[in-house]
């Protein structure tokens, strides 16, 4: 009788979970296929788990965090940057007053802005600005201290204001 009772034997997905962990995935790596694969490697990792997690959601965004770090370690070893880069990228960062929050950024910019960012950074800015995460958050999730991840938003808010200053006075050229 107690039988019917029981915990079932693995954690319930659902499909907003799902979509929340693929939307995760997908802004670390910007790759629709490689967001699938870390959803169903994290999805394999909590169901084979010995033990449940207490908590899932930060369960499963951790194992996706790690696994895509361990890729993303794997192809550095492929990728070798340029000094060219290297001087773009400290001749962007300038001060600044403007906050992301005083920015009106339209879809069109978004990917473009994306896709200048690191990994690390685009993670800080999905977890800080699409799920709403306080920093303090933030930090205990990704082993990271608050302030590491207040002097890393903080230089964020400065780049990309000032790379999409840059674009508005591309466009305005035009």
């Amino acid at each position: 009788m107690f039988g019917l009772f029981k915990r079932s034997a693995h954690p319930t997905l659902d499909k907003a979970l799902l979509n929340q962990l693929y939307r995760y995935a997908l802004s670390l790596c910007h790759d629709e296929s490689q967001a699938h694969d870390l959803v169903q490697y994290s999805c394999e990792k909590v169901l084979t788990a010995k033990v449940e997690p207490t908590q899932i959601k930060p369960y499963m965004m951790k194992v996706i965090r790690h696994a895509f770090i361990d890729q993303y370690r794997r192809k550095q070893f492929e990728l070798v940057k340029d000094d060219s880069e290297i001087l773009e990228t400290i001749e962007k960062e300038s001060d600044v007053l403007k906050s992301l929050e005083d920015i009106a950024i339209d879809e069109q910019h978004v990917d473009w802005i994306l896709s200048r960012v690191t990994p690390h950074e685009r993670e800080l800015l999905y977890l800080w600005a699409v799920e709403g995460m306080s920093v303090q958050e933030i930090a205990e999730m990704t082993d990271t201290p608050k302030g590491t991840l207040l002097s890393r938003l903080n230089r964020l808010r400065k780049r990309i204001t000032t790379e999409f200053n840059h674009l508005q006075d591309q466009e305005a050229q035009q």
